[in-house]
């Protein structure tokens, strides 16, 4: 069994809802996927310095990595000495070292602990803590990767952002449980319509879509959301920070 921890579920400027973080737990594997500037107090309420084995990255915006020299800097603080990897696409990897050093200047040299950054790459399988990881592209304003994360006979998936692909819908097929963007019901070339979600994550055979970085107005206004999970041919949710899910 897997489960995932909602630390956020927001978009970029929710007033709310914390940056859209995941903390996934399955034996041998404790999983951050994304970890925006909101999220590293609900990174501190949730695990110990030594309990998270990796993180990963979809892509580089704020909301979703720049949460990393908080946290990092509170398990150094903490005397983390466990080995962390960090998952996410080359180029982003170079921006994550940066930030870190931005952030507090000369402290990752200082971590007791080592760090071990895994390129991710659309089309690529990689296996860690006892895991499986793949990857695929969706479409946003920068390169994103959704994740599929396979582990303890369950799958879990998490979109980062952008509208999905070919390639991502077939990544999410048969997934017990997807975190993906859905952030209003317009089209847009660079985020999610809600209804064409629902209906992709109905045909790929998703057991449980949860519906995450929902457009804040469009959350406060969540009646038209409700409506169509409801009449929706997948079971849908749209989760709150703190909830736990089972895979």
């Amino acid at each position: 069994m897997m489960e995932a921890l909602v630390l956020g579920c927001g978009e970029a400027f929710d007033e709310r809802l914390p940056n859209t973080s995941i903390l996934l737990r399955a034996p041998g594997l404790a999983a951050l996927l994304d970890c925006g500037y909101s999220a590293p107090p609900r990174v501190f309420a949730s695990a110990g310095p030594e309990d998270i084995d990796l993180i990963y990255i979809s892509h580089a915006h704020a909301d979703h990595y720049f949460g990393l020299p908080a946290v990092l800097g509170r398990w150094w603080e903490d005397g983390r000495t466990k080995p962390l990897t960090i998952l996410s696409q080359p180029a982003v990897i170079d921006q994550i070292k940066d930030i870190l050093e931005y952030g507090y200047r000369t402290l990752p040299a200082r971590f007791k602990h080592p760090i071990d950054y895994v390129a991710a790459r659309a089309g690529e399988t990689l296996e860690s803590h006892g895991a499986r990881f793949r990857f695929a592209a969706t479409r946003h304003s920068v390169t994103n990767l959704a994740i599929r994360v396979e582990a303890a006979g369950k799958v879990v998936c998490l979109s980062g952002d952008g509208m999905f692909t070919d390639e991502s819908a077939a990544l999410f097929a048969g997934a017990d449980l997807v975190f993906h963007e859905a952030f209003s019901f317009e089209a847009s070339p660079v985020h999610t319509d809600i209804d064409a979600l629902l209906a992709m994550a109905a045909g790929a055979g998703v057991g449980r879509l949860a519906l995450t970085h929902v457009q804040r107005k469009v959350r406060l206004a969540r009646a038209r959301i409700d409506d169509a999970m409801k009449a929706a041919a997948v079971k849908a949710i749209m989760p709150e920070p703190g909830d736990s899910i089972g895979a």
